[in-house]
């Protein structure tokens, strides 16, 4: 049995990109394009079931586009066949108690081979080679575990380590119901949770503990799951070298600055019954998406006695700018301060690349200490990008002094409720 694994889709993301002639995003057409090239494998490989593990949206709320969009590529699966698991992430999880997910309209529709879950339990998907158990876990918030008012008191630590403790017991519980459902069908675990040991990618390190539970390898490790398909981080990794393998496919494009060196891709795994009768992986392949290159450029023009047009020269003979997310950063000495024209430089890097989240440059100071200035102040929409997420930015400037991880997620949890309490 064929599977294919993706998460993350993140549709509606517009904070790289532009407006088209056609009034859509560039950022969410790349995702769109990795989307229906991950169909185009799916349908290509004819694999058996597609295993979705959260993320679809970027918001809880998404437009109507991004829902018909995605929606549509699903159904084309569907329609061929393929059968589909999507499971629920933080991303798609409702702002208010008693709220609908915008993909429970999925279930409604009733359409054999395709399930949306949103709580924990042992699903039974149907495919053309026959059922497909998976354990499932969606995006579990941390009053799910633990009330508001059961924790006053508490300190972190315990509530860390009592959340950690919940979370094992349910797991034990999906996998004692997953015993019980040994058929002779292969069964897996499907997440969108947080493993430890995990490495992280940028901005998701600012989740913690003290908001979401944590598990470890060996609570998934076991029999009979003969593969744990995860989600929520976006970084493609594996989690140790132990079997059955622990996947995080990764995110299906990248998303910021912090994901440039990253492929993005889903995976494709092969299913086999071993000599005991059971399920394992028989080969387990990473394919990589097209999505949009993310490139920093970064020019000392200290010693050029024409800044801008060493700078052009430089940019001119990079070939990863075109079609590419491109910010630059330039370093001037005191007395090239008139003779750097941002101006010229945005000109020449509009006409190659999709979108120019930054152009700013430095002024080394006598010490040779830069002084960050902003490039063009009277360009404000540069900043937008940065001001529509504060807490990235203090979780950045935040790992840049230094401070322990420990206390910095405390400080970033207090800072996200004074924004929450603002409004």
């Amino acid at each position: 049995m064929r599977l294919l694994h993706f998460s993350d889709a993140h549709l509606g993301a517009e904070i790289h990109g532009r407006r088209d002639a056609d009034g859509r995003h560039t950022q969410v057409k790349d995702f769109l394009n990795c989307l229906d090239f991950i169909i185009k494998v799916a349908v290509e490989e004819q694999v058996d079931a597609v295993l979705f593990t959260g993320d679809a949206y970027h918001s809880p709320r998404p437009d109507p586009l991004s829902q018909r969009e995605f929606l549509r590529r699903i159904l084309s699966l569907t329609e061929r066949g393929i059968s589909v698991l999507l499971l629920m992430g933080n991303h798609d999880l409702p702002t208010g108690y008693g709220e609908a997910s915008a993909l429970d309209i999925v279930n409604l529709l009733k359409i054999p081979g395709l399930q949306f879950v949103r709580e924990p339990k042992l699903v039974t998907l149907p495919t053309l080679k026959g059922n497909l158990h998976i354990a499932c876990f969606p995006y579990l918030p941390r009053r799910f575990f633990i009330a508001l008012e059961e924790e006053q008191g508490w300190t972190e630590e315990r509530v860390e380590q009592e959340m950690m403790r919940r979370v094992s017991a349910l797991v034990a519980h999906l996998h004692r119901e997953a015993q019980q459902r040994n058929d002779g069908s292969p069964i897996l675990f499907a997440g969108h949770l947080w493993v430890e040991g995990v490495e992280f990618v940028g901005s998701e390190r600012v989740f913690s503990l003290t908001h979401e539970p944590i598990v470890a390898p060996g609570t998934l490790r076991r029999d009979p799951f003969a593969y744990i398909a995860l989600g929520h981080i976006h970084r493609y990794q594996l989690v140790g070298q132990m079997t059955p393998p622990i996947a995080y496919a990764g995110n299906i494009a990248r998303l910021s600055f912090d994901e440039e060196g990253d492929p993005k891709g889903f995976l494709l795994v092969d299913l086999e019954r071993t000599g005991k009768g059971q399920w394992g992986v028989k080969d387990l392949r990473f394919v990589q998406t097209p999505t949009r290159r993310f490139v920093t450029v970064r020019l000392d023009l200290c010693q050029a006695p024409d800044p801008t047009q060493y700078a052009l020269n430089a940019l001119a003979q990079n070939p990863n700018l075109d079609g590419a997310v491109v910010r630059v950063f330039l370093t001037i000495n005191e007395e090239q301060r008139g003779q750097l024209n941002l101006a010229t430089l945005r000109s020449a890097l509009e006409k190659r690349v999709d979108y120019l989240a930054a152009l700013s440059f430095e002024v080394t100071t006598g010490d040779n200490a830069p002084m960050p200035l902003l490039a063009d102040p009277t360009r404000p929409s540069e900043l937008e990008p940065l001001l529509q997420r504060p807490i990235d930015l203090l979780a950045h400037w935040l790992a840049q002094k230094g401070i322990p991880d420990r206390r910095r997620e405390r400080l970033l949890r207090l800072a996200r409720e004074l924004m929450q309490e603002s409004g």
